[in-house]
């Protein structure tokens, strides 16, 4: 039975009609968006929409809205230049309560010309010294150094031959900020010496579970956690099973960056056990944790909105720096305790090695391999979007159940064997995409019936087998000489 939405069933006079409708003919998937969710201060002075997300469109735009050398404009400006057509957002909260601060003290007079070189976060400031400069007017030299670069995180200002470094930020975080001297080999000028103190007085990083409270409406697929604090986590892997429900399905990806000791790693991911929270260790790395959080996130992003599901295994981390430590010797035990693992490439590069959530054990503490690794839930993401689309679609918008039995129907009507239909046309495209394996069982096993107790509903049931990356590939010579 064809049905019509501009003619009229009782036209009596002579005449032609012609309608036309744009219907959906495309049995593939429909493409989640990547929205990136960046958290994080802004500088004193700006006046952000605390607590609510915020598109992004340029590094301009952070700027003006969080200030050059913030948290936010920070992560942002990675976000955006490595997204590859991701949106950002950002998720400004309200300051910490502690700054923290460093005291570099230069004392003696140069007795010959040369460089000193001061990083901050692995970004290098050189400053030239001739023989005969004070202690005084070096560590002026430095205090302007770090005030000229409005995009360092710090602030800075000299007496005495003493600097002082604030972070722009007020937190426990601001103690991942690294501020060193002489990373690339190079040596203090003859006749002066150089400290750095960090003060690690950093306190009171700003709670985001409020913030977060305000961002179920969109679907981000990723977010950039900058704090390691446990309330901050907590609150992530809390917002994850919120927007986890069965009404919302906007399931995310979070990232954690960690940059302490390999031991303390694994003692800390003890602690742990969700698949909303995913740790991008670099262990010693000069490359701040809300660094690696943002890094990951994007790549994570960029790499799925190409591929979905496919690992980001063996890619590198963008402008991350390796720090002194090999992972690689103890990655069994780190993966099996739900933690990530990177490696060192030697170059000062690092390359993720595996990106793994902390979820071990389920409900039941049994132990599961069911969240283990990240790209599970971008394969997750895209088949509950894919799926959730698709019924929201004609015939299924404004669809009337009818019975399989029945020949006849208007456009409108809707059969189980029509749902199962279109579920086994996603499945189909899922496998092209190499989302799902064992199509033949998966299709076989898809049941769509009319629900007993409720006439207007149809149950739809796709037991679905998702891909495993390639994790491990065992081979075997076997050799001996012929006798």
């Amino acid at each position: 039975m064809i049905s019509f939405n501009s003619i009229p069933q009782n036209a009596a006079a002579s005449g032609v009609y012609v309608e036309q409708e744009n219907v959906n003919r495309n049995a593939g998937s429909p493409i989640l968006t990547r929205r990136i969710l960046v958290i994080g201060q802004f500088n004193t002075g700006k006046n952000p929409a605390v607590n609510k997300p915020q598109l992004i469109i340029s590094r301009n735009d952070a700027w003006g809205r969080y200030g050059r050398g913030s948290m936010l404009a920070i992560m942002l400006e990675h976000a955006l230049q490595y997204g590859k057509g991701s949106e950002v957002y950002a998720l400004p909260i309200a300051d910490g309560t502690v700054a923290n601060t460093w005291t570099l003290e230069v004392a003696g007079t140069a007795t010959a010309a040369g460089e000193l070189a001061v990083y901050v976060e692995g970004k290098k400031l050189s400053m030239a010294v001739a023989s005969a400069d004070t202690a005084q007017s070096v560590a002026t030299r430095i205090a302007n150094a770090f005030t000229a670069d409005l995009d360092l995180p710090i602030t800075a200002t000299a007496s005495n031959g003493t600097v002082t470094v604030t972070s722009r930020w007020k937190g426990e975080s601001g103690k991942q900020i690294d501020i060193s001297a002489n990373l690339g080999g190079e040596s203090i000028p003859a006749g002066l010496s150089l400290s750095i103190v960090d003060n690690e007085d950093g306190a009171g990083d700003p709670p985001i579970a409020a913030a977060l409270a305000n961002s179920k409406e969109i679907w981000f697929t990723e977010i950039a956690n900058p704090y390691n604090s446990v309330d901050n986590i907590a609150a992530m892997e809390a917002h994850g099973e919120v927007v986890n429900a069965p009404q919302v399905m906007k399931q995310f990806a979070g990232f954690v960056g960690y940059t302490d000791a390999i031991t303390k790693f694994l003692s800390m991911l003890g602690g742990r056990n969700s698949q909303w929270t995913t740790f991008v260790p670099v262990p010693g790395s000069v490359t701040s944790a809300y660094r690696l959080a943002v890094m990951a996130a994007t790549l994570f992003s960029a790499s799925n909105g190409a591929e979905p599901g496919r690992p980001v295994k063996n890619l590198k981390l963008t402008n991350a720096k390796a720090g002194n430590a090999d992972m690689s010797q103890q990655k069994d035990l780190i993966v099996r305790a739900g933690g990530s693992w990177t490696i060192n490439n030697g170059d000062g590069t690092v390359t993720i090695g595996d990106l793994c959530t902390t979820r071990t054990t389920d409900d039941a503490g049994a132990d599961t391999d069911d969240w283990r690794f990240t790209d599970i839930i971008s394969n997750i993401q895209f088949k509950i979007y894919a799926l959730g689309q698709k019924l929201l679609q004609e015939p299924f918008s404004r669809g009337v159940v009818l019975a399989d039995e029945a020949r006849v129907a208007p456009t409108y009507g809707v059969r189980p064997k029509t749902v199962k239909g279109m579920a086994i046309g996603l499945v189909d495209d899922w496998v092209a995409r190499g989302l799902t394996t064992d199509r033949d069982n998966v299709v076989s096993g898809i049941v769509a019936e009319i629900d007993a107790a409720n006439p207007g509903r149809i149950n739809l049931q796709i037991p679905d087998t998702p891909s495993a990356g390639l994790r491990v590939l065992a081979a075997k010579l076997q050799w001996g000489f012929l006798v």
